[in-house]
């Protein structure tokens, strides 16, 4: 066995204890920086209706414009996110994407075609998963302050790539 067979069989055995392992799925998302506001008592339900998927190198998790099918936060890896076409961010461990799903009653589209960098284990919540959160007013509380700190933490890289091309623009 050489060593690319032996990181490939821990990226499957750890994938597979996600899967099927509560605790284990707990901890992972516990150590995710998007659940660090949410309770662990509501963690745990979340925990416990994640799916967990593996995606491979170049596989792709959403397509821009495409209806939002789910929210994704990533548990162990990396992804990015293009949009016409162009790099505008990566999305690594402990991150998630496809939030606007808990912000629509109804259809609501991807705005970028996320992309697997290299290996990804994500946990997965559904449209119906999320609705049953929204359900829950107390779920959603924790939720709420989560989705509204990822965004803010999207909208301040943002603001510092605007930044970096008007610095390039006013030097041109």
């Amino acid at each position: 066995m050489n060593e690319f067979d032996s990181i490939d069989d821990q990226f499957v055995s750890y994938a597979t204890l996600l899967s099927t392992d509560a605790a284990a799925r707990f901890k992972a998302l516990r150590g995710c920086s998007f659940f660090a506001p949410v309770p662990d008592a509501w963690l745990q339900r979340i925990a416990d209706m994640a799916r967990i998927e593996t995606f491979y190198s170049d596989v792709c998790l959403t397509s821009q414009d495409d209806d939002m099918q789910a929210f994704y936060v990533i548990l162990q890896g990396a992804a990015e996110a293009f949009r016409n076409g162009k790099l505008v961010g990566v999305i690594d461990t402990g991150e998630c994407f496809g939030e606007g799903i808990f912000f629509t009653d109804g259809a609501i589209s991807t705005s970028a075609t996320v992309i697997a960098d290299y290996k990804i284990i994500a946990a997965v919540f559904s449209k119906e998963v999320v609705a049953s959160l929204q359900g829950d007013a107390e779920a959603m509380v924790s939720m709420d302050k989560a989705l509204l700190l990822a965004l803010f933490k999207k909208l301040q890289r943002a603001n510092s790539k605007i930044e970096k091309l008007m610095l390039v623009q006013s030097m041109a």
